[in-house]
């Protein structure tokens, strides 16, 4: 009976550590680390929805932006470099849309012009175990049986329609 638990042991423990291994390349490949501790993006969300004027949801840009903040004297495991040309970019393409439309136009698509298509199974800037099928579900607080589907998620779908 002792021969079953030791070698059960020993197999669990390699498996332990051949997981550990993997998740330390995987978590060594990310890039554009949040940079907001413990704050969650739900709280951060709130945040910016609460200081805009017309308390309109953030756009993915704006979110990317805000959890990319850096404090100076602070020390970071990652260059800051990529992040800043990241944001860059979003504001450039941003900035490009206001000119040719006249009017601030969701920033989705800059968002996903830099920083790529969602993969499937999460959804970017909204924190853990958000879905895009969790998003479009109505609220358990209101009696309503309408269904919130931010802007950002619409146009994004829309643009997979008409393509």
């Amino acid at each position: 009976m002792d021969k079953v638990y030791k070698g059960t042991k020993k197999r669990i423990w390699q498996y332990v550590k051949e997981r550990a291994r993997e998740n330390a390349e995987n978590r060594a490949k990310q890039t554009d680390m949040h940079t907001c501790g413990k704050k969650s993006f739900a709280m951060i969300r709130e945040n910016l929805i609460q200081a805009n004027e017309e308390k309109k949801e953030p756009s993915n840009a704006e979110m990317f932006k805000a959890t990319r903040k850096r404090v100076s004297g602070r020390t970071y495991k990652q260059a800051a470099e990529d992040i800043q040309n990241n944001i860059a970019q979003m504001e450039e393409l941003q900035s490009q849309q206001t000119r040719e439309s006249g009017e601030r136009s969701s920033s989705v698509d800059s968002f996903v012009a830099v920083m790529g298509k969602e993969c499937s199974g999460h959804v970017r800037l909204y924190g853990r175990g958000v879905t895009a099928s969790s998003l479009g579900k109505t609220s358990t607080k209101s009696n309503s049986a309408s269904v919130y589907v931010p802007d950002e998620l619409l146009e994004s779908i829309k643009d997979d329609v008409a393509a």
